[in-house]
Parts: structure tokens; sequence; C-alpha cells
């Protein structure tokens, strides 16, 4: 303690007042830019001394902020007590003493230039700059101010400058007792904030491109972010539908604003409910959502009508040798339709075929209203298939007992644990089973009478023992004795 009142130039016996004219005295030739070992010394003299007169520093009101200090006990610094100092008239000196700094002013002065600058390290000179940030009292209380308006109101400031600011009031380490998970959630709303400003587009879109390998342009992520700021409407959801590739563009844009958030974590000018539908229809593989059904639908009706319309006028034009006749025209709108209608209906069948492989590929640990529905669907359809095939329909019987084997294969596999070395076994080993298919393949050409070979109920047997194994594998869920010791 004798060297802080040394350096101080000061005596055991001198007030709080004495203690600040002495630090603002030597500020002038310790300044933290220039010399910063011997600023945290004269720093570190400047806590102790003030400790032990009596000062202490106004807590914030922030819930994070304050509960945090409240639980913190205060930190004793001198080995002897101090003696008491009680007498009214030195408490009105202190408080006189104290400097003449209106903290709202200087707290929003400071958020001001971090929203201004983009650059840590100006923001970090700037804040060195400012005479009334030398005093420790002032620059603890105005950090506590700053820190507690932005966890109220976050603003577009960028992760450099706020890591400058939590640098500059000594809030970035885990003494500061400011919850970190709240510094996190603040510092990613913030960024998210600076990013969608136009001037930022490039860094967002940088972003982007490290998340996921696919970086946008500039000015097509500005159309972006300007789309979800609008409500969603039915036009527009189909003039993006139409445009390739966009969907994805949106759908990852999306994603990478929310982070690991909820959706209404996103900025306040984008619109949640249209964040929500395009992220939802920028679902790929298994998941099969509304969102991305209608998405796919427009598609499929313009791709229909295109495809109608391009057959009609084809054979308009083949016919021009002679005029066409009321019936050339009835037959080619016929075709035309009928070819239409085709390319409509893929997408709807694909669609039902993705959300039957998604419920078949479910965990049987998953909770189901009716679990052995799912559990005898597929050999159900294998068998109806097989019963058509054998009164006659072995078109309809063949495509059915054909689907079913695919999707037991698809389903097994989907609902193998991935820490199984089995399926990777099976998968090092296809070179030797193309090979043997190709043996088989050659001596059943040889066969003359191949047309009497059982395909359908070889494909059937087939399926029904894939869907045993996986009930085997999962024997644990049907019955508490199947379980394994």
């Amino acid at each position: 303690m004798n060297w802080a009142f040394a350096l101080l130039g000061l005596t055991p016996e001198a007030d709080a007042a004495s203690v600040k004219r002495a630090y603002a005295r030597l500020l002038r030739t310790t300044r933290p830019d220039e010399d910063p070992a011997a600023f945290q010394r004269l720093h570190t003299a400047y806590k102790m001394v003030l400790a032990h007169v009596g000062t202490k520093p106004t807590p914030t009101s922030h819930p994070i902020v304050a509960e945090t200090l409240a639980a913190k006990p205060p930190i004793n610094t001198q080995k002897d007590p101090a003696p008491p100092q009680s007498s009214r008239a030195e408490t009105t000196t202190v408080a006189m003493a104290a400097p003449t700094v209106d903290l709202d002013v200087l707290a929003g002065e400071v958020i001001h230039m971090a929203m201004q600058s983009n650059d840590g390290q100006m923001l970090s000179s700037w804040l060195h700059a400012r005479e009334e940030l030398w005093s420790i009292q002032v620059k603890q209380q105005s950090g506590h101010r700053v820190l507690n308006r932005l966890f109220q109101q976050p603003r577009a400031i960028s992760a450099d400058c706020m890591d400058a600011l939590l640098s500059f009031f000594d809030l970035d380490h885990v003494l500061a007792g400011i919850n970190p998970v709240a510094i996190q959630a603040l510092r990613t709303k913030q960024r998210t904030l600076w990013e969608i400003l136009p001037r930022n587009h490039r860094e967002l879109a940088r972003r982007i491109g490290l998340i996921w390998k696919v970086q946008p342009e500039v000015n097509a992520l500005g159309k972006d972010i300007a789309l979800l700021q609008k409500p969603r409407t039915w036009p527009r959801v189909l003039r993006v539908a139409l445009q390739f590739g966009r969907v994805g563009e949106i759908g990852r844009l999306v994603h990478t604003l929310r982070g690991q958030g909820s959706f209404n974590e996103l900025p306040p000018s984008i619109d949640r409910e249209h964040a929500f539908f395009w992220s939802r229809a920028a679902a790929s593989g298994l998941d099969m959502t509304w969102q991305r059904f209608i998405i796919g639908l427009m598609r499929s009706v313009l791709a229909s009508l295109v495809c109608a319309i391009g057959l009609l006028g084809l054979l308009m034009v083949s016919s021009t040798e002679n005029p066409p006749t009321e019936d050339d025209w009835i037959r080619a709108t016929s075709a035309s339709a009928s070819f239409g209608a085709v390319i409509l209906a893929l997408w709807p069948l694909s669609a039902c075929g993705v959300s039957f492989d998604q419920w078949q590929g479910q965990p049987e640990s998953m909770p189901a209203r009716w679990p052995w529905l799912r559990r005898l669907t597929i050999p159900g359809l294998c068998a109806i298939g097989y019963l058509l095939y054998e009164v006659g329909a072995s078109s309809l019987g063949a495509w059915l007992v054909g689907l079913s084997f695919i999707f037991a294969i698809r389903k097994f596999r989907h609902r193998t644990a991935r820490k199984n070395k089995t399926p990777m076994r099976i998968g090092s080993m296809m070179p030797a089973f193309l090979f043997i298919a190709i043996i088989i393949g050659r001596a059943l050409s040889q066969v003359h009478d191949i047309g009497n070979f059982p395909f359908i109920p070889a494909t059937a047997l087939a399926t029904l023992c894939v869907v045993i194994a996986d009930l085997w594998r999962h024997r644990a869920h049907l019955h508490p004795k199947l379980a394994r010791n």
C-alpha cells in the first residue's frame, strides 16, 4: 500500500479529492497509448488508494450486470482496517469533488461512435483520447451505462468494434462479472444488425461463403434482404420460385442471419413469417415441407404449360402440307394436354415418395400414434403387389413389389446406426458384388427360357427378408423380452 501512496505523491491521510487530483495530474505524463505498463501501474495504485479512502463505484441498472455485481463480494485491498472516516464534512468534500460528467450523454456518444466506425482500432484510439474516460470511476460507470443500453436495445455494431468496447471498459473477462453467454448473444445480434446494412453486404456475403461454401453476389444479396423485409405475398413467392437457384440463396441467408437462435432473434426489419417460409421452402433431402411442396407445384404447373404449348405448336408446324382440320386440332390438343398432365403429376408423385420415405426412415424410438402401421406398411404393399401379379395385373403388381423393395432397402439404410461398421464393409465390397452380378447376368443370358425366371416372387421374398432384418435390429422396441442382455 505504501508504494501506491508514494507513486501518487500522497500520504495515507489524503482524502478522495486529493487522490483524484493527483491521478489526473499524473495522467498528463503517463498516457496509456505511449506506456501501457506505466499506465497500468498507475491505474492499480489509484484503485488501491481510492479503495483505502472508502470510495465505491456506482452499480449499473441492467438486470444482467446488476445481478452479477450484487453477487460479487467486495474486494478488500488493505491489510489493516482503515481508520473510520464518517465525518459529515469529509463526506460532503468527497461528493463535491466527484467529476461533473453527464454519463448518459457520454454513453450515447460512445455508442454513436461505435455505430459509425467499422474499425476496432480506430474506435479504441478515440476512446483513449477522451479525457473524461481517463478517470477510473467515470470509465467504469460509463462502461456499465453503455452495456446497459446495448442490452436494452442492440445497435448495428460490428464484432470488431464490440470487442474494442469490451476491451476498453475491461468487460471482456470473467472477473468483470458479466454473463459471457449474454455478451455473446449481444455480439451476435449487433453483428447481424450491422451486416444487413447496405454498406456491409460484402461482409455478410463473405460470411455466407465461409459457412455454406457458396458465396452469393452482393447485388443479389441486397435484393434478397429487401425481399425478406417485405410481407409475404403469393405473387412474390411465384416470382422467386421461377428463378433458378434463388430459393436456396434466400434459405441460406435466413439460416445465416438466424444462427443458432430462433426466428424471433432476427433483426426487427426482417419479416418473421416471410423468413420462416423461405427457410422451410429451401429444405432438401428427406425433409418434405408444405412450403417446399408449394414451390415445386408452382414450377410443375409452369413446366407442364410450357411443354403442352410447345408440343401443340410442334404438331401444328409438322402438318403444314395440308391445312389442319378440326380433328387434327382436337388430337393435337388432347396429346399436348396429356403430356402436360404427365409432367404436372411427376412432382406430386415424387413428393409423396419423399414423404413416405421420410416417414419410414424415422427412428424406432420416435413416438408414433400407430407404430405397427409404420412397420407393416412396406410388407403390406409388397403382399398386395404380389397378389395383383398372381391374379393377372402383372404390370401394377410388379411396380408395387419393386417400389416396396426399394423403400425397404432405404428404410434399413436410414435406420442403421452410423457407428455400425457392417454397411461400411458392404460398401467396400461393392466391386466384388458387381463382379458376381456380372457373372450371374452372363449365366442367365445363356438360358433360353429366361422368361420363366420368377423375378417378382424373388423380389417379394427379398423385400420380406430386408423388413425382417430391420425388425430384428430394433427388436428391443417391439417387446422388452426381445431386448439384448
